[in-house]
């Protein structure tokens, strides 16, 4: 093949690694692989060797690529070597650069319910990318894809735990708005074991002579907290208002503290939601006919979804709370556990696949969120009415991240210029598209002015032209949740074009 041949390219990182593969697969790429799947994926090329952060082409030569491709398939298909294959031909590309070829694999994230990814049967060979290295999972990592490789974590039935063990002040809460205006409703005066037993916050356990027993997210949903803890170590809830002058939070809700000594899922959520909608500012606008609509109310329905969303997804086995946070300008739901469906299904809607079925059914029970599957495009539908910046949903690393914006979009991009702010402004609030010559007159700014301005905006993608020559228009972008999601993603999928132009 000749001497390497040194070549300028994108340095290894989380989603990406080079390794030499001259005549064979190397043996560390299935560590790499392993690593990928279970973190976020990335792309393998091989015929590209590292040295003191240097980068050589090394080439591959056809009949060796044969050869390699026949041994990667091969393993791939052995459960015996991996035991889920995530390469198929669409994932593998072949590139001639100087004269020499390279093999890209592109290796995808695996889905939750097939990690861990391990090696040889064993799971004591599973790995994590971290950084530009693969490192083995430790056993709290393990333990948590494991979790959530499960269809639902909350409904086992606990052993050693009473109705004692549940904060009856909590169920009868619960009860009021379950009856709600429901003069005859079965639940007034059901006895509390049945009533339990009807939410699923009970059920039987057959391995014990059919006796009822507290489930996990009944437990977590109606407990008295050192009952939780007594089961979940780690729990954890916290709510921070910090939409104070400085850095420091000027309220705060949180499990443990002697103000709020038998705080439970339920207790926690009640109290929140009331802090949070309090955090809303009574701003009004006008509808078509001209009726007064709260935009307060729409706010507060996110509000609700994102902190539902938040309970309902977390888990609550790892040492990480559930922390809610409130800005002058956004909300930020955090949560452990990554969404057991990716963030464009969240966000289209129609698929829901809850890490914890019995709390997500208590809170639709009572309506405190919606349908299964509805509640990401509600926050999406919100944030377009009433023209505020889209929602950033992150997934990943284990975690999920929803923040809510309470600015609009101008206010988001504060590095505009007057004159590009003025015209998002202005656009934003008609109901039809407009020409360069409406904005300049009624903006009162020269031609040089808005034309520098719109160019600016349609290239940071915030306007969109329609029309040419003399029927040229301009107007918000329209942008859908499927672009905004493959925005935040961006980061995390390999460009194929990976190598420098300039070397």
């Amino acid at each position: 093949m000749g001497e390497p041949i040194k070549v300028s390219v994108k340095p290894e990182g989380i989603n990406i690694e080079y390794k030499k593969s001259t005549n064979s697969l190397p043996k560390d790429f299935w560590k790499t692989y392993s690593a990928f799947a279970n973190t976020s994926g990335g792309l393998v090329v091989l015929g590209i060797s590292e040295k003191s952060n240097n980068f050589y082409l090394e080439g591959i030569s056809e009949d060796d690529i044969t050869k390699i491709l026949k041994e990667l398939h091969t393993s791939l298909n052995n459960r015996e070597k991996v035991n889920y294959n995530m390469i198929d031909d669409s994932h593998i590309t072949i590139y001639t650069l100087h004269d020499r070829k390279v093999i890209e694999i592109n290796i995808n994230e695996a889905p939750l319910s097939k990690k861990p990814i391990c090696l040889n049967g064993d799971y004591r060979q599973t790995f994590i990318r971290s950084n530009d290295s693969d490192r083995k999972a430790t056993d709290d990592e393990l333990r948590s894809m494991i979790r959530n490789s499960k269809d639902d974590l909350d409904s086992e039935v606990l052993d050693g735990f009473h109705l004692d063990d549940l904060n009856g002040a909590s169920i009868e809460d619960y009860r009021k708005v379950l009856i709600g205006n429901n003069e005859n409703s079965p639940y007034i005066g059901m006895d509390i074991e049945q009533l339990l037993v009807e939410l699923g916050a009970m059920k039987k356990d057959r391995q014990d002579g059919g006796k009822y027993k507290i489930t996990l997210g009944g437990l977590l949903f109606f407990g008295k907290y050192n009952s939780i803890t007594d089961a979940f170590p780690h729990f954890h809830l916290d709510y921070f208002n910090r939409s104070g002058a400085n850095d420091r939070w000027i309220d705060r809700v949180a499990t443990g503290d002697p103000k709020y000594p038998e705080m439970n899922i339920f207790s926690f959520f009640q109290i929140v939601l009331e802090k949070l909608k309090l955090t809303v500012h009574e701003e009004f606008q006008l509808s078509s006919n001209s009726n007064r609509i709260l935009v307060s109310e729409d706010v507060e329905i996110s509000l609700r979804e994102s902190l539902a969303n938040a309970l309902i997804h977390a888990d609550y086995f790892v040492n990480d709370p559930i922390k809610i946070e409130g800005y002058n300008g956004y909300y930020e739901f955090y949560n452990p556990g990554e969404m057991k469906i990716s963030v464009e299904e969240f966000v289209k809607g129609g698929n829901s696949k809850p890490r914890n079925n019995t709390i997500a059914t208590l809170f639709r029970r009572v309506g405190f969120c919606e349908r299964a599957g509805s509640g990401g495009p509600k926050i999406f539908q919100v944030a377009k009415k009433n023209k505020q910046q889209y929602p950033d949903i992150l997934s990943e690393n284990n975690t999920t991240m929803i923040k809510i914006w309470k600015v609009d979009i101008v206010d988001a991009h504060p590095e505009l210029s007057d004159n590009e702010k003025n015209i998002l402004k202005y656009i934003t609030k008609q109901s039809t598209a407009l020409t360069s010559k409406e904005i300049q007159t009624n903006l009162g700014i020269t031609r040089h002015h808005a034309t520098t301005a719109i160019t600016s905006l349609i290239q940071k993608e915030l306007l969109e032209q329609i029309g040419q020559a003399r029927s040229t228009r301009y107007q918000l972008k329209e942008t859908t949740p499927e672009y905004i999601t493959s925005i935040q993603h961006s980061l995390r999928n390999i460009q194929k074009n990976y190598i420098d132009k300039g070397y």
